[in-house]
């Protein structure tokens, strides 16, 4: 209802008549009788003045007309401006970032900004929304958390009082792995020290140095999640550099390289082969 300004509530006619007698004529408590159609009513009210303490007569008319709020309006016709688009491996990691998004987009701070649909495609995720600004606010967020990929398109949809309107395509690319996961990437492990936007830092398992490389050059490579498949294993003794550990994937004694000099290790078993994951 809009009684000044636009309301989500549910307003009652006798609550609006009410608060027009208080707050126009000043009288506290009235008494009231309402006549005419459901479009135009006629008010005749009495009660005692909050100015003057008299009884007070009067009346006023109150008319009713049926329309749609602006932003409802918007929804209703299936408004956009930006396109969203999500890609990555399929999987818990691209829903959770999903949903991340989505969640924004329903805490947005203005009503005007709203997800108007979302698609599943065999690529990933489309989401329309309404506003363009707060589209790539978000998705900036969701690569400064996530790391990732950005990429901004536009194109013509038409012209509004002589001036060209233009709708984006703003596509976020995540990778499918995160932060402490291990690759293998020919034939050598990497551990995943971080990811910030497009930029990926390693540590080297073999020679323990870090290295960095852009998202878009890692193309030939083996995941393996920590959560998974690193686990943690005694130190049973060392001798001459070499760690010899209980093997906490099938519990046999395995003799590593580790030289941090600690209790327990993390380990990998790829191929059939123990590593020991180094610290970050």
């Amino acid at each position: 209802m809009f009684t000044g300004t636009w309301s989500e509530k549910s307003i009652k006619e006798k609550d609006v008549i009410h608060s027009t007698i208080q707050k126009v004529f000043n009288v506290s408590e009235p008494t009231f009788e309402v006549s005419g159609d459901e479009y135009n009513r006629k008010i005749s009210f009495q009660g005692i003045s909050d100015q003057d303490g008299e009884l007070r007569k009067g009346e006023f008319f109150l008319q009713t007309s049926l329309s749609t709020c602006p932003v409802c309006t918007k929804k209703l016709g299936n408004y956009y401006e930006a396109i969203l688009q999500l890609r990555g491996e399929k999987g818990e990691r691209l829903d959770f970032i999903l949903n991340y998004l989505v969640e924004m987009l329903e805490d947005a701070p203005s009503k005007d900004i709203f997800l108007t649909k979302m698609e599943r495609i065999k690529e990933g995720y489309d989401l329309l929304v309404s506003e363009k600004q707060y589209t790539r606010t978000i998705a900036r967020k969701a690569i400064e958390r996530f790391g990732g990929t950005l990429k901004e398109t536009s194109h013509l949809v038409g012209m509004k009082n002589g001036s060209e309107l233009y709708r984006i395509t703003v596509s976020v690319r995540i990778p499918n792995f995160q932060k402490s996961d291990v690759l293998v990437i020919e034939k050598n492990l990497f551990l995943v020290i971080s990811i910030k936007s497009d930029i990926v830092t390693l540590l080297d398992f073999k020679s323990g140095s870090r290295v960095k490389q852009k998202l878009l050059d890692l193309k030939e490579y083996v995941v393996y999640k920590r959560e998974e498949d690193i686990r943690e294993a005694d130190v049973l003794y060392r001798q001459e550099g070499t760690a010899y550990i209980l093997d906490p994937f099938d519990f046999k004694e395995r003799a590593v390289v580790e030289s941090e000099g600690n209790d327990k290790v993390k380990v990998v078993k790829i191929e059939g082969e123990i590593f020991v994951v180094p610290s970050e």
